[in-house]
């Protein structure tokens, strides 16, 4: 069969951009070019795709730009989708063709969460958008992949979609991020986050429950915040001596800031599955996460999870990791433990299964 895939996402030239959905499409199709030696796939981008990147997908995997990006989902995707007529479109991007197609392919549409059904007032701009393409390509589509339980029963509850047409499959983690490796040399101890800053990830949230460590436990700690300010939360205060914004930084660095933090501290309001907290887990950093949404699901028992409207619970659980050496050994045992559930490769697999059956359910 021929495989069409949405990989705008893959094309993106701003490293800050190259998280979250970036990351997935990347492992998903170096592990799909692995596991399926008979299909072929068009990978359609706005722009074209690194050449290197390319070459790790193997010859199985053609790179298709397609041009001007003004209009692309709505008029020139859907014009190259009919002239390709493949068997199979994967919506990665969580959105499908405007205008009806002379040629429909069997639609496999990526649903990664609905945070902004829930919280709208994060979503400034992007809102009305982000509703409107998410709920069409779930309604469209033929069957949806998402990425953990809880997106799945918002799908359910909120856009009304059987649980029949929804299959859950957990991503996993790159595989450069070990407890095995350097760990990041810093002057003092620190705590570390990790990902996009925008308002969902409750960054402010979190300097309130840094503050209230530094202050309880008079431990002279830092705050490393790692991650793209594209979304930028304008609601985050960058003067604090003991706060370092790091911005984008490479997978090799990254894996050496979670060997040597003290924790993985993120008290998201809101997580459709949350690749930082897999990846802190693999590197045996300590994690102190938010009880809600997905976050449950990928850390269990592993880490400690605390209200992420409550500074002091957050405080409190910064301060018990910080100083309790025996709890934070049992943390990092327990976490490297349950990341090995997860792996893109079984993600691949579950993806691969979804195409092969696209035929069945076709007949």
């Amino acid at each position: 069969m021929l495989i069409g895939v949405d990989c705008g996402c893959l094309g993106i030239k701003d490293k800050r951009l190259k998280v979250g959905v970036y990351r997935l499409a990347e492992n998903l199709l170096l592990n799909l070019s692995k596991i399926d030696k008979k299909n072929k796939y068009f990978l359609y981008s706005f722009y074209p795709i690194e050449k290197s990147l390319m070459k790790s997908f193997g010859s199985r995997m053609e790179n298709i730009a397609i041009t001007p990006t003004r209009g692309w989902m709505k008029l020139w995707l859907p014009l190259r989708l009919n002239k390709d007529k493949p068997d199979v479109f994967l919506a990665l991007g969580q959105a499908v063709p405007s205008i009806p197609l002379m040629h429909k392919p069997y639609m496999i549409d990526f649903v990664y969460d609905l945070a902004f059904e829930k919280f709208p007032d994060m979503y400034p701009g992007s809102l009305k958008k982000l509703k409107k393409n998410s709920m069409k390509a779930a309604k469209k589509s033929d069957r949806i992949i998402t990425i953990s339980n809880s997106s799945k029963k918002d799908l359910m509850k909120i856009y009304k979609i059987k649980s029949k047409k929804i299959k859950v499959s957990y991503p996993g983690g790159h595989e450069g991020f070990s407890n095995r490796g350097k760990k990041y040399k810093a002057k003092k101890p620190y705590f570390l986050f990790v990902g996009a800053m925008k308002r969902t990830k409750n960054i402010p949230g979190l300097i309130r429950g840094f503050n209230y460590f530094l202050g309880k436990s008079n431990l002279d700690y830092d705050l490393y915040i790692a991650g793209g300010d594209k979304w930028l939360d304008p609601d985050i205060e960058k003067k604090h001596q003991n706060i370092k914004f790091l911005g984008f930084v490479t997978d090799e660095k990254l894996a050496s800031l979670y060997r040597g933090a003290v924790a993985f501290v993120a008290p998201s309001f809101y997580e459709g599955f949350g690749i930082p907290f897999l990846e802190a887990m693999k590197s045996g950093c300590p994690v102190i996460s938010s009880n809600v949404s997905s976050v449950p699901e990928v850390v269990g028992d592993a880490g400690i999870s605390v209200n992420p409207q409550s500074s002091k619970e957050l405080g409190e659980a910064m301060i018990d990791v910080s100083t309790n050496f025996k709890k934070r050994k049992a943390m990092v045992k327990k976490s490297l433990k349950r990341a090995r559930n997860f792996s893109w490769n079984n993600f691949a697999a579950d993806v691969l299964e979804s195409i092969n059956k696209s035929n069945e359910q076709k007949k």
